[in-house]
């Protein structure tokens, strides 16, 4: 008989504990919400703050007439990308991040921090970027519009920080 009840206070206590972890799972979940509804608010603000985010479609629609004109020595896909100069670059165990100065972003895995390795990514930003930035005006960098990187010189570590921060190297090889 005590083993009948023991049991049945086990498994009362069981399914309690249950509950709990849904209603745990349901306020992470309410709070996860609350927070998906403060950053489109934010942005929603940020949209007010600067109602000039139509210009690139009519800076678009420009070019395209003016490539309609045939108009000599237009700026091509191609020069922007030769002119592209490295500003930013982070290292980690993982790979590296670099950061160009006309706003992509690109990643190279399995890369450590060497000379080559620099040289490779100097030479290879022909390619299309997975990744534009932006810089805010507290210095961090913005990332597809909604991540935040903040570039910081990190003494403590070795094996991953900021290599290069606004053209500036502070590391060495």
């Amino acid at each position: 008989m005590t083993r009948f009840i023991f049991i049945i206070v086990l498994s009362l206590g069981i399914f309690s504990c249950k509950n709990d972890t849904v209603k745990q799972q349901e306020l992470t979940l309410e709070a996860k919400e609350q927070l998906l509804k403060e950053k489109e608010l934010e942005l929603e603000l940020r949209a007010k703050e600067f109602p000039n985010t139509e210009v690139d479609t009519a800076q678009f629609s420009v070019d395209q007439q003016a490539d309609d004109q045939d108009i000599e020595n237009p700026t091509t896909t191609e020069e922007k990308q030769e002119n592209r100069k490295l500003r930013f670059l982070y290292y980690s165990s993982v790979g590296m991040r670099a950061y160009f100065n006309d706003g992509s972003v690109f990643v190279f895995p399995k890369r450590k921090l060497t000379k080559e390795n620099i040289q490779f990514i100097q030479s290879n930003s022909a390619e299309k970027a997975i990744q534009t930035y932006g810089i805010e005006k507290d210095g961090s960098l913005l990332i597809d519009g909604w991540k935040h990187e903040y570039p910081v010189v990190n003494k403590n570590e070795n094996f991953e920080g900021w290599a290069m921060i606004d053209y500036k190297w502070l590391v060495k090889f």
